[in-house]
C-alpha cells in the first residue's frame, strides 16, 4: 500500500541516491501503448527533464518503465540528450563503468505476462525481511534500500562503486545464485539473472502493466496495474 512515506525517483533525495551530480542515467520504456517491439530510450543527467520525460511516457500505457541501475559512461548521454526516442541502441555491459548496487529482486512465481495478485505480491514482500537480515548479518551489508516493483519485491545493498569487470560479475552473480538457492520458494523466486551490470530495473514512480489488468470474481484474486515506489530508503548512504 502507497503512503505518505513512500518515495519515487521523482523525489530529488530519492532520484539523487542513485544519480550523482555529473552522472547519467539511461531511461527505457518497453511495449509502448501495446506495442511490444516499440522501445523508447533517453539518457539524463537533469532530474527536471528526467521527470516530464519520465511522467509523459508512462501516460504511453507502456508495459513497463525501467531505468539503469549501475554507474554507466556519461558519454552516452549524447545518444538522446535529457529526451526519449525510438531507439534499439540501448546500454550495453561494456557501457557500464562501476557496479554501485546488490540487486535483488523477489518476484511472485506465476505465468509470464500476468500481473501478481495481492497475496502473490505480499508473499514476495514478506520474504524481503529474512533475506534482508540474513545479508545484513553473514555478508555485512549495511540496510538497503526496499521498494515495491508493482509485482513483487526489491531490496537494493550498496556497494562501494566497484569496477565493472568479469571477477566482479562473477562475485555478484555467485552471491545471487546463494541467495536464491537459500531463500526461493514455490511461491516466491529470487531472480538470479540481474547481475549483469546494464541490467535495467523498474522506475519507481511509474506503473506495471504486464498483460491485463483483472477485476476480482468469486472465483479469482484481482491482478491489477501497480505503481511501483520505495517505502524504505534504507541506511544514509
Amino acid at each position: 500500500m502507497i503512503t505518505h512515506n513512500t518515495k519515487t525517483l521523482f523525489d530529488p533525495d530519492a532520484f539523487g541516491i542513485f544519480v550523482r551530480p555529473g552522472e547519467v542515467v539511461e531511461v527505457r520504456a518497453m511495449g509502448i501503448n501495446g506495442k511490444k517491439g516499440m522501445i523508447l530510450s533517453g539518457y539524463f543527467d537533469d532530474h527536471a527533464a528526467f521527470i516530464n520525460a519520465v511522467q509523459d511516457v508512462d501516460k504511453k500505457q507502456c508495459a513497463g518503465v525501467y531505468f539503469t541501475l549501475q554507474v554507466i559512461d556519461p558519454r552516452l548521454i549524447a545518444r538522446a540528450y535529457n529526451r526519449m526516442k525510438q531507439s534499439d541502441l540501448t546500454t550495453s555491459d561494456r557501457d557500464v563503468l562501476y557496479y554501485r548496487w546488490l540487486p535483488i529482486d523477489l518476484d511472485p512465481v506465476r505465468p509470464a505476462g500476468v500481473p501478481s495478485s495481492d497475496s502473490e505480491l505480499r508473499a514476495a514482500l514478506d520474504l524481503r525481511e529474512p533475506v534482508k537480515k540474513w545479508v545484513m548479518q553473514d555478508l555485512g551489508f549495511s540496510s538497503p534500500i526496499e521498494a515495491m516493483s508493482g509485482n513483487g519485491g526489491h531490496l537494493l545493498f550498496r556497494l562501494p562503486d566497484i569496477p565493472v569487470n568479469d571477477e566482479n560479475k562473477n562475485m555478484i552473480k555467485g552471491i545471487l545464485e546463494d541467495i536464491s538457492s537459500r531463500f526461493s520458494t514455490p511461491q516466491v523466486s529470487i531472480d538470479t539473472k540481474v547481475f549483469n551490470p546494464s541490467r535495467i530495473w523498474k522506475l519507481y514512480g511509474t506503473t506495471a502493466r504486464k498483460g491485463d489488468a483483472i477485476p476480482a470474481n468469486s472465483y479469482r484474486e484481482a491482478r491489477p496495474h501497480r505503481m511501483a515506489y520505495i517505502d524504505n530508503l534504507g541506511c544514509e548512504l
